[in-house]
């Protein structure tokens, strides 16, 4: 039975059919009378105290993307089994389906849509969003005709979602990403390319059977736009060859840098410059950094007039003033190739981590800075703080790979320490703190030894606090596992038959082996044979 309200928005007509990834709403805000876009999904298992706040900061992260090329997030909440996103309601209608009505579109189309699309992944990009699941119904063209990036989030809600990878996202997805690698600015410079390639041919850059599309994604080239349509400018070709680039270093340096050629591309044509020598004209600000001059010459920008210098410079050419000019000249040359101070480096790594910054790629630039500080000052007065961070920043991104290789189903990866800390991590999740300690407890006992673990066992170190910090006990656990199987009775009245199955599917997975839990863990065995028998 689907719920006719969400937090305080009444449930109007579906938006989409029903997913892993949950389900899009029509709704209206019962106070306010505003209408949203609602995705609701199913959180079975409810919610720890952890995953509750990771949730609602990262709610809290999302509205503050505020920019005319991204869809609004108005905000979020959940209950004890489903949780909501509300958007902004767009009144458009997403780039598949525009090109499953069109068949493609025409390349000053495509060219107006991307400008508009990177503009919007750069002002993101600047805020530390990565969007990594770039496809055609993520992109929303709406009734002004202008793109709209919508499904913007981070790995803690992606897993609530529980969503998997398909052929669909595959196709639009770089090469490195396929074995887990957290997605960047590079890759989504891929996704872009092929969101290109689509529009302009109508179909991905690459179409195969799900087994064989990863072999042909690395191993293969994307066709070259012009040979399937034929009046695609040679310059707006190659620049889709370049972000389709298996090797992320060939892709574009960066959005700005694409930006600043299709500017250039812009420019060229008003001027009358032909498509070949468009093509052949030296200035790309693809691969390098564009020199200043000419990026603004590109963007139109107007160089500051510099005043002239009066005609008698004769002081400047005396001997003295250029002898002291020469010492400078040395003495700053000098200066910046002396390597920086433990204080400096300090100084520089303390203003990118926390409490001062909450962006993670602010954290991961640190890292570089106080490796240089722990090689450079191993004795130093910052070492012993430069390595925890180093510990801390490490565990971080053990974190997010275990996230993300679960939500794509790629445990074949996972050593035996990832293995044993994500089994403790089900157990403290559920609230079985005692079994969660001790299983955290063994992985230091095995692991703590072995360096290639250091991160695992820096995170279950961190539980272990953690659970001693909240303290439990058996009594506890007994009276939770009971809500448990109320909830699930409930759901099955409610004939939410899933959601009640996953409650007692989970238990008997759980406790199956735990001789305090015999009565409940046979409840749960009666009501999955009940259902069985149905």
């Amino acid at each position: 039975m689907v719920k006719s309200r969400v937090g305080p928005f009444a449930l109007e007509a579906p938006l989409s059919p029903s997913r892993s990834t949950g389900q899009l709403f029509r709704g209206v805000h019962l106070e306010q009378s505003k209408l949203a876009a609602l995705r609701v999904f199913k959180i079975p298992m409810g919610m720890t105290p952890e995953s509750r706040q990771a949730y609602s900061e990262q709610i809290e992260q999302l509205k503050t993307l505020r920019h005319p090329g991204i869809v609004r997030c108005f905000g979020g909440g959940y209950d004890s089994s489903t949780a909501f996103l509300a958007y902004e309601l767009i009144d458009g209608e997403s780039l598949d389906n525009i090109i499953a009505r069109r068949g493609r579109l025409p390349w000053e189309t495509a060219f107006e849509y991307s400008q508009e699309l990177i503009e919007a992944l750069k002002y993101a990009l600047e805020r530390d969003w990565i969007h990594g699941r770039l496809k055609p119904d993520k992109i929303l063209v709406d009734s002004e005709d202008k793109v709209r990036v919508c499904d913007w989030r981070r790995d803690e809600i992606s897993d609530l979602l529980r969503s998997r990878p398909c052929i669909a996202q595959m196709q639009f997805t770089a090469p490195e990403c396929f074995d887990g690698r957290e997605a960047d600015e590079k890759s989504e410079l891929y996704s872009v390319g092929a969101l290109l390639f689509f529009m302009l041919t109508g179909h991905p850059p690459f179409q195969a059977p799900s087994e064989q599309l990863r072999q042909v994604v690395f191993t293969q080239d994307a066709p070259d736009v012009r040979s399937i349509v034929l009046d695609c400018p040679v310059w707006f070709s190659s620049i889709v060859n370049q972000l389709l680039s298996r090797d992320p270093a060939k892709r574009p340096f960066s959005l700005t840098a694409v930006q600043l050629a299709f500017k250039e591309a812009q420019k060229r044509q008003e001027q009358g410059v032909g498509v070949l020598q468009h093509a052949t004209a030296g200035f790309s600000p693809l691969q390098l950094e564009a020199d200043r001059g000419e990026a603004e010459k590109v963007l139109g920008i107007k160089p500051k007039k510099r005043k002239k210098k009066k005609a008698d410079v004769g002081f400047f050419d005396q001997a003295w003033v250029l002898g002291l000019g020469l010492l400078l000249a040395i003495g700053a040359i000098v200066w910046l190739l002396l390597p920086p101070s433990e204080a400096t480096l300090y100084a520089k790594a303390e203003r990118l981590l926390p409490p001062k910054s909450d962006r993670w790629l602010d954290w991961k630039r640190s890292k570089d800075i106080l490796l240089n500080m722990t090689n450079r000052y191993p004795d130093g007065e910052h070492a012993n703080w430069a390595k925890e961070r180093i510990a801390w920043i490490e565990a971080g991104e053990t974190t997010r790979r275990l996230q993300r290789q679960n939500r794509f189903n790629e445990r074949e990866k996972w050593s035996d320490a990832d293995l044993q800390y994500w089994n403790a991590q089900e157990f403290e999740k559920f609230g079985d703190l005692q079994t969660a300690k001790i299983r955290y407890e063994a992985v230091l006992s095995v692991y703590e030894s072995d360096s290639e673990a250091a991160s695992i066992c820096y995170l279950a170190s961190e539980a272990i606090q953690r659970i001693e910090e909240q303290g439990s006990s058996e009594s506890e656990l007994r009276s939770y596992i009971k809500e448990k199987l109320a909830e699930a009775s409930q759901a099955y009245d409610e004939a939410r038959i899933v959601a009640a199955r996953e409650l007692w599917e989970s238990i008997v997975e759980l406790y199956s082996s735990n001789d305090e839990l015999t009565e409940e863990v046979g409840e749960a065995e009666l009501r999955l044979e009940e259902l069985k028998s149905r």
